[in-house]
């Protein structure tokens, strides 16, 4: 008997294209992609944690959620149903989600919107414009995020001065961290590879210590780069689950996702200040700075570019599969 919905070999490398585009904890993509008979495994690569900076393997996963959600739009676009189990065998904690298929079906015009996003959307560590995102966006990507079981908060003026001294903190304590910095340093300024963040995509440094943006190259290792003056209101975000476990991380990373594909549709992008994440939220900190937050995962910059983004490079499909 025949097997149904099948994706041809053309099919399946369109998917992985679109998951292999998700943003990764320092262009790590620690992820490898299996298909079955009407599936598409997406596994947790290991080999590529980080284990200084991400010990339990929290932003790894939530990496895999967000090539999962990518996956989830490639399999809807080449016009099939499709539905996500995250951390489906617990006792196979590297097997991030499942990605299954369903019968033919043309794809919603939302999520076409959102798939055509996938190759437009770029992490922008530049400066930002001073302007407000409307009430009817930040709905939106709220929206965005609960559809995928994750919830994300803009914050409040207060509440981004005290996060703002909170990752600062964090991170000048990490730039004493010789362990954490040898860690980091294959995966940036990286010339002539197929991962990692190149120097261009590093973004300028910042002319305030204080500014919102994260410095992945404090000690200079890549070489000179640009100087820059970024906002003074910047606009931050934090991303929270309901509870904290592998199936959580996982849908923080599809909820992430989505909201990036929301936000780059009107011409928002965004940056990342995970980095100190696990510290801030084991300490209990990022609670009382922001309260009433469930279990933070992300905290994100948001915002209008005042420059184009360098794109960082990406595997190819047979790498990966």
């Amino acid at each position: 008997m025949p097997r149904r919905h099948v994706l041809t070999d053309r099919e399946e490398r369109l998917v992985v294209d679109a998951g292999v585009q998700a943003p990764s904890v320092l262009n790590t993509q620690p992820w490898r992609f299996c298909f079955g008979d009407d599936l598409l495994e997406i596994w947790a690569d290991p080999e590529r944690q980080l284990t200084m900076a991400d010990p339990a393997g929290r932003f790894m996963v939530i990496s895999c959620g967000a090539a999962t959600y990518n996956a989830l739009l490639g399999v809807r676009y080449v016009g099939h149903e499709a539905w996500v189990q995250a951390h489906p065998r617990p006792q196979t904690p590297f097997l991030a989600a499942v990605v299954h298929f369903g019968v033919r079906r043309p794809i919603a015009a939302d999520d076409l919107a959102r798939y055509d996003m996938i190759a437009e959307r770029h992490t922008n560590r530049g400066p930002y414009r001073d302007w407000r995102l409307p009430f009817s966006l930040v709905s939106r990507l709220e929206e965005a995020a609960e559809a995928e079981g994750g919830h994300v908060r803009v914050l409040t003026s207060s509440e981004v001065e005290r996060v703002r001294h909170l990752v600062i903190e964090a991170e000048r304590a990490q730039e004493s961290d010789e362990a954490l910095e040898n860690e980091m340093e294959p995966w940036i300024g990286a010339r002539d590879s197929a991962d990692g963040i190149p120097v261009g995509a590093l973004g300028p440094r910042s002319a305030d210590s204080g500014a919102p943006v994260r410095d992945l190259d404090p000690h200079r290792h890549a070489g000179p780069r640009d100087v820059a003056i970024f906002e003074h209101r910047p606009t931050l975000a934090v991303l929270s689950t309901p509870g904290d476990g592998h199936k959580d991380w996982v849908r923080a990373g599809m909820a992430l996702q989505r909201v990036l594909l929301t936000a780059g549709q009107h011409g928002v992008v965004a940056s990342f200040l995970n980095a100190p994440i696990e510290e801030l939220t084991e300490r209990g900190h990022l609670h009382s700075a922001a309260p009433g937050l469930d279990h933070p995962q992300m905290v994100l910059r948001l915002g209008y570019p005042r420059g184009e983004a360098v794109p960082t490079p990406r595997r190819s499909a047979d790498q990966v599969m």
